[in-house]
């Protein structure tokens, strides 16, 4: 995919306003998101829709109308589990970005991971529990994933229906931030962040209470510290960023 040079210059220049802080706050670990100027990558690798992406995701012409589709056959499904919210998550999120007018192809891919979801479900077939690999989306607070990973290891965390809500839409929230992210708006993956923060607490302390009611043992410092405090752990260090960024190539739906 070739774009116009002066649509690269203009988004090369709006990145270079990005917060190198706020990236370096973010722990993306993606060499291609700190690649800069005329030397950066616009391959497959570095985000730009190949084949096998578009064959999937250009069919969807009416993002709109495939986002009602979906919500109507979750809602005809019966169930408030982890899976059932997280798929909900993710129209919500493919709202969101719709709404805003995100045309880089992550109102596609929010669709077509609740997609997956709902007929996982319709048929009672095994659930994708990983994060999708999503083109549009880099990763971002490594840390904070690792504590998603701690409270869904959890033995009581199968037992905690209180707990699945709010973990299901923390990982949404914190992919979500990934997209800002990819497309260079640091400040406002920061800001999701929070939000998926929040919701990761949530989650850790009500299955660390559940874990402690169905167990005579209580629960050790060490193993608070890990599923309850997610403040606790620290940002990644800063580096001395001085290139600028650059904007990824972008996927144009309808």
């Amino acid at each position: 995919m070739k774009l116009p040079f002066t649509v690269l210059a203009c988004a090369w220049l709006l990145a270079g306003c990005a917060d190198p802080a706020a990236r370096a706050r973010l722990g993306i670990q993606d060499s291609a998101i700190t690649q800069t100027g005329f030397g950066a990558t616009q391959d497959a690798a570095a985000g730009a829709p190949d084949r096998q992406w578009i064959d999937t995701y250009a069919p969807v012409t009416n993002r709109r109308a495939a986002l009602a589709s979906v919500q109507h056959k979750l809602d005809g499904i019966v169930g408030d589990d982890y899976f059932h919210t997280k798929a909900q998550c993710w129209i919500e999120a493919g709202r969101e970005a719709f709404e805003a007018g995100d045309q880089w192809g992550f109102v596609e891919e929010t669709i077509g991971a609740a997609a997956v979801l709902y007929a996982s479900m319709e048929r009672g077939a095994a659930m994708p529990a990983g994060r999708p690999a999503m083109r549009t989306v880099v990763t971002v607070r490594p840390d904070l994933w690792a504590i998603v990973d701690v409270v869904r290891r959890d033995p009581a965390f199968a037992s905690c229906p209180d707990a699945a809500a709010p973990l299901a839409c923390a990982e949404v929230a914190l992919m979500h931030a990934g997209h800002d992210a990819w497309r260079r708006s640091f400040g406002e993956a920061e800001a999701r962040v929070a939000t998926a923060e929040n919701l990761l607490r949530t989650s850790a302390r009500t299955t660390l209470a559940c874990s402690t009611q169905h167990s005579s043992a209580p629960a050790s410092p060490a193993q608070a510290q890990d599923v309850v405090d997610a403040e606790s752990v620290k940002h990644p260090a800063a580096p001395n960023a001085r290139h600028r960024g650059q904007r990824r190539p972008g996927f144009s739906g309808g």
